[in-house]
């Protein structure tokens, strides 16, 4: 099927969204955390790092906008996210592709999604909200022409959020591109099942994705949260992946506004463990 270029809807889509909309400007929210965290590596030098972030949230007339700045050795400006809203059209610049909403995942500190790195879908789009169960997308990457289909359904039922999202790229070649992604969150007496299946193919090589976690408030200060992620399918044709699985496990402490925290990270390749400890506090 032949690439679908976007450029020109996003610029007519702009374009009549500022003639259309009365710009009114709002109050931005700050929020974030400070605090200092410790990782200690399986192979490799350890290292001491600040968990300083800010973000600033705000809508200015018909646009979103989601700011984070961050020091350390990774800090600077990220534009998480920046969108239009019209009705039930939204455009722009999303904080993940629409596929990966109903992937649900547990609570970990350190949260290496690995199982959903699989290069389908992307975060730059235009979605329709056909009610508050069902969005469509069209998805593209920064700087590319190739797009993506995708539409994700997600409900509550007898206590269960379910989940399916559907994507399918849009390319030149005679490739298969498409997956499928199902996933439950579920309660277990206190505690809470979160878990996603991911199948499909890109490149034409096999996608087989999994992820299941819990998370377990023990009491209203200690709470336990478990992940493992494992990415499957092929590297190329007819050879599987190998030691993409990663698990961890963290344990969360509040003492009045700071929150201690101490997390191990489990890798099936070899010399990639580490754990983390630290304290944060949110504003």
């Amino acid at each position: 099927m032949k690439a679908i270029k976007l450029a020109s809807v996003f610029a007519v889509s702009a374009l009549a969204a500022a003639i259309s909309t009365t710009t009114i400007a709002a109050e931005p929210t700050f929020k974030g955390t400070a605090g200092l965290e410790y990782k200690s590596m399986d192979k490799g030098s350890d290292a001491a790092a600040s968990r300083g972030e800010v973000n600033i949230i705000g809508t200015v007339g018909s646009v979103y906008f989601d700011l984070d700045m961050e020091n350390g050795s990774d800090g600077g400006f990220d534009l998480d996210e920046i969108y239009v809203t019209q009705g039930a059209v939204q455009f722009g610049d999303f904080d993940g592709t629409l596929l990966d909403s109903v992937a649900y995942s547990a609570g970990v500190e350190e949260d290496d999604d690995v199982a959903k790195n699989d290069d389908f879908g992307t975060d730059l789009g235009i979605r329709y909200a056909v009610n508050d169960s069902l969005k469509v997308a069209l998805e593209v990457k920064e700087g590319d022409n190739i797009g993506s289909l995708a539409v994700a359904y997600s409900t509550n039922y007898a206590g269960l959020t379910l989940g399916v999202s559907a994507g399918y790229e849009m390319s030149d070649d005679d490739k298969a591109d498409q997956v499928v992604t199902a996933g439950v969150k579920a309660p277990l007496g206190m505690a809470t099942l979160s878990s996603f299946v991911r199948i499909g193919s890109k490149d034409d090589l096999d996608v087989m994705n999994t992820g299941i976690g819990i998370d377990l408030p023990v009491s209203e200060q200690l709470t336990l949260a478990a992940q493992y992620f494992t990415r499957g399918g092929e590297a190329s044709k007819g050879v599987d992946l190998a030691d993409q699985g990663v698990t961890e496990v963290t344990a969360y402490y509040a003492v009045g506004d700071v929150k201690y925290y101490a997390s191990m990270v489990s890798y099936e390749a070899k010399n990639k463990d580490y754990s983390v400890v630290g304290a944060k506090v949110s504003f």
